[in-house]
């Protein structure tokens, strides 16, 4: 069989096991989205720091898509309800019940007869969140740069919005929505939403949020704290705590240019203002691209600007993944595989060629590390993982980043750069605000290319890709790209020299100090992978040769821990290692820590962690609980 035949076959299949090309699936829901559909929600709050919770109204106005309606089911996880009723005043009867611990639990709503062939519905939900909630994280005042008021943020993807706020918990479904924040007067609030509404009294602030451009739940996203805006460019805005807002600016001073330059390569940027804040450092991620409110992590502002392209990853998701969204976990490559080609685009035009390739190899290898985790022959270690009811988290690695973008950028080898461009601006064009799976796109991509070139020409090139190994076949991509520069084989030789003892310590420093972050953290890398040839005196050799215990960037510190520790350089009880996991959450950083003082002192490593366990948001401690206590149970 022909490629181009397999490809169809694939296509017919996956609609047939979808029911109709139009039906919304996603197993990592409880809502019953084939019935009905969120189209609008106004959430009214009040933000507790006494008792760490929300407590407050859910209003969600719904549209029956099917014949009949009997009950509606939504999405939940620990959240207290204590009434539902609609815009009459009506109660419905409602229940919670668990199918699935790992998805949180469901809340199903009783529709009585006499109004299950209504089309619209408005129910308004009182509710209170838990104090553990997976999607908040609480800040005791003395876990901000100010020491003076408490701090609260949220993260809610993958499936975390459930719990601040009963939703349809799904990215299938998009929706606009208003916010209104009550918290005491010297809290400031931000929310994901263009401000209209700002009053403090003698008792109380009050705010109000709104978002006109339907995105789906995990986009929203709320912090309240001691927080100060400022604009740095036309449309550009940074946001963090008074103590840090000259060093947060200055680092970001570039950050108009960078949306300039993703804007350029795609199609003009429709959120109006684009805001970064900058959270406190427990923060689990390098960034989380909320539109409007985007959030970072304090561990890319070193103060060298050695970790803007983490803004820029941000700025490329306000096309891809905000505008164009994958419709369910399982096509997660949609949101960020081609985010990532955007990054690396904007990222190529303003640092050249090289640094692209040298960041491109790098992750690559990052990509590399998280497949052997999950297994080669894994289906986590494919673009299209399959669930068994796991929670999507799971399945977050590298994988999806770097192996989709490494196949689209396949595709732009295999049709050129020019065509390629058209490709997306047409693709953003077509798709904009909607929810797409793989097949939206292969369908997409064979049609732009079948319009494009000749048939001939078009039919040579769908014969040349292999779009089943590449999305569906787990393990590593089927074609080998190359990304290699002089300057990347500098940093290997140089790593290579130490392991062989034919280094020139003084040339040795000379040319470490010309690497970018990236060639320092390709140069770590190689000592990583062949760590066996690392000893207690080689790696304190390089360290005192180099100085890369004193370095000040992340990237490249949560690297030299993981030599220093597994080389014996670095023993128990890891000082300088608890110094760095208890003073940054990022999940990129810490996670590989904790797994190379596990590997030596596991009983220390848990002491470290149940040390620091309240530093840390609740999606970090999660995963570091699942690692260090053996508790992940992967389906084959």
């Amino acid at each position: 069989m022909n490629m181009t035949s397999r490809v169809l076959l694939i296509l017919s299949s996956l609609l047939l096991l979808s029911g109709t090309a139009s039906a919304f699936y996603d197993d990592a829901t409880f809502a019953n989205i084939n019935e009905i559909v969120t189209e609008h929600f106004e959430l009214d709050i009040f933000i507790d720091f006494t008792r760490n919770v929300f407590s407050g109204t859910n209003t969600l106005s719904m549209r029956r898509t099917a014949d009949f309606l009997d009950v509606v089911t939504l999405d939940v996880w620990d959240l207290n309800v204590s009434k539902i009723i609609d815009q009459n005043g009506r109660d419905y009867k409602f229940e919670i019940d668990d199918p699935n611990p790992n998805l949180g639990q469901r809340l199903i709503i009783t529709i009585p007869e006499e109004v299950s062939e209504l089309e619209v519905y408005n129910f308004t939900i009182s509710y209170e969140t838990s104090p553990t909630a997976e999607a908040i994280s609480w800040l005791t005042p003395e876990q901000t740069s100010g020491k003076e008021i408490p701090y609260m943020f949220t993260q809610s993807e993958s499936i975390f919005a459930r719990s601040l706020a009963p939703f349809q918990d799904t990215p299938s479904i998009k929706t606009t929505y208003v916010v209104k924040t009550t918290t005491n007067p010297e809290f400031v609030t931000r929310v994901s939403g263009n401000m209209t509404y700002d009053y403090t009294d003698c008792t109380s602030r009050y705010s109000t949020f709104e978002m006109n451009i339907p995105v789906q739940s995990y986009l929203l996203a709320i912090a309240s704290g001691n927080l100060v805006e400022r604009r740095i460019g036309e449309r550009t805005f940074v946001i963090t705590e008074p103590e840090e807002i000259e060093k947060v600016e200055n680092e970001f001073a570039q950050l108009e240019d960078f949306l300039i330059q993703a804007e350029n390569i795609t199609i003009p940027y429709e959120w109006g203002e684009y805001k970064l804040l900058i959270l406190p450092p427990s923060f689990p991620f390098g960034g989380m691209e909320n539109p409007l409110l985007t959030f970072a992590s304090p561990a890319i502002v070193p103060g060298d600007k050695s970790s803007v392209d983490v803004a820029i990853h941000e700025i490329a998701h306000s096309w891809f993944g905000n505008l164009v969204t994958n419709n369910n976990w399982t096509n997660f490559w949609l949101n960020e595989g081609f985010t990532v080609f955007l990054e690396r685009r904007a990222v190529r035009n303003i640092f050249g060629e090289d640094y692209m390739k040298v960041t491109a190899k790098l992750e690559n290898q990052s990509m590399y590390y998280d497949m052997l985790d999950y297994g080669l022959d894994h289906t986590f270690s494919s673009l299209y993982p399959i669930f068994h009811g796991e929670n999507p988290d799971d399945a977050f690695s590298e994988i999806p980043y770097e192996k989709g973008f490494q196949f689209l950028y396949y595709l732009e080898t295999v049709i050129g750069e020019e065509n390629f461009t058209e490709f997306l601006r047409k693709y953003l064009a077509k798709f904009s605000q909607e929810s797409i799976g793989t097949v939206d796109f292969i369908n997409y991509f064979t049609s732009f290319v079948t319009e494009t070139f000749s048939e001939n020409e078009s039919r040579d090139i769908l014969e040349e890709i292999d779009f089943d190994t590449w999305i569906y076949a787990p393990g590593l991509p089927p074609v080998t790209l190359d990304f290699e520069t002089e300057e990347y084989n500098q940093s290997i030789e140089l790593a290579q020299n130490f392991l062989d003892g034919t280094v020139d310590k003084e040339a040795a420093l000379k040319l470490y100090l010309s690497f970018s972050v990236n060639l320092k953290g390709l140069f770590i890398s190689h000592l990583i992978d062949n760590i066996e040839e690392v000893d207690e005196d080689k790696a304190s050799y390089i360290d005192n040769t180099l100085h890369i215990s004193s370095e000040i960037n992340g990237e490249i510190i949560y690297r030299w821990l993981q030599v220093a520790i597994r080389s014996g350089q670095l023993g128990s009880p890891f000082t300088s290692a608890e110094e760095f996991v208890s003073s940054i959450g990022r999940q990129k950083f810490v996670m590989p820590v904790y797994m190379a003082m596990k590997d030596i002192d596991i009983a220390k490593a848990k002491e470290i962690f149940e040390r620091h366990r309240d530093f840390y948001h609740p999606l970090t401690v999660t995963a570091i609980e699942k690692k260090l206590y053996n508790e992940i149970m992967i389906s084959e």
